[in-house]
C-alpha cells in the first residue's frame, strides 16, 4: 500500500492540499489537514483506486475538517476564520492596473467564501475550485443531491449580494 499512497500523492496532492488550503483559509492548518487526511487514508486501506481516489481523499479531508471543527467549536464555542495568505504574480504581458483591480475583486471572492457558513463554503470550494459534479459533492459530504443544490444556490445569492461592487 505505501507504493500505492505515493502514487496518490503524485497524482492527486496538489488538488487535495490546495483543497485542505481553501477549507482550514491558512496553510498551516491545510498542511495538518492535508498529513491527516493521507494518513487515515493508508491507515483504513480502504482507497479503490479503480473507482475514483480523488473524491475518496476529498471526503476524507471534509471529515477530518469536520471533526476539527466541532472539536473547536466546543472548546471555544465560536468559530474564527483565519485570512488566507495568497501569493500572486504580476503577468508580463497585463497591464499593472488590471492587474492590481483583478487581485483586488480576486481577494474580495476569497475572503467573501471563506465568510460563507462551513456547510455552504464546502460545497463551493468543492464545485468551483475542484470541479465536481453535484453527486460527486453529495456523495462525499454525505448529503442528497437537492442539498448540495440548495447549498450551492444559497451561497451564490449571499455571494452576490457580498460582491456586487464586483459585477462587470
Amino acid at each position: 500500500m505505501y507504493e500505492g499512497i505515493d502514487n496518490l500523492i503524485d497524482k492527486y496532492g496538489r488538488d487535495i492540499y490546495s483543497f485542505c488550503v481553501y477549507l482550514t483559509g491558512s496553510r498551516d492548518l491545510a498542511d495538518d489537514l492535508y498529513q491527516q487526511t493521507f494518513l487515515i487514508a493508508l491507515s483504513k486501506n480502504e482507497i479503490d483506486l479503480q473507482k475514483n481516489p480523488k473524491s475518496y481523499l476529498l471526503s476524507v479531508a471534509v471529515n477530518v475538517r469536520n471533526n476539527q471543527r466541532r472539536k473547536l467549536l466546543w472548546r471555544r464555542n465560536k468559530f474564527e476564520t483565519v485570512p488566507m495568505d495568497e501569493e500572486t504574480g504580476i503577468g508580463s504581458d497585463e497591464d499593472i492596473e488590471k492587474d492590481i483591480l483583478r487581485k483586488e475583486r480576486d481577494d474580495e471572492v476569497r475572503k467573501a467564501v471563506g465568510e460563507l457558513p462551513e456547510k455552504m463554503r464546502q460545497v463551493v470550494i468543492l464545485f468551483y475550485t475542484e470541479d465536481l459534479q453535484i453527486t460527486q459533492i453529495a456523495k462525499i459530504l454525505k448529503i442528497s443531491e437537492g442539498t448540495v443544490k440548495s447549498r450551492l444556490h444559497n451561497a451564490r445569492k449571499i455571494l452576490k449580494e457580498r460582491l456586487k461592487d464586483y459585477e462587470r
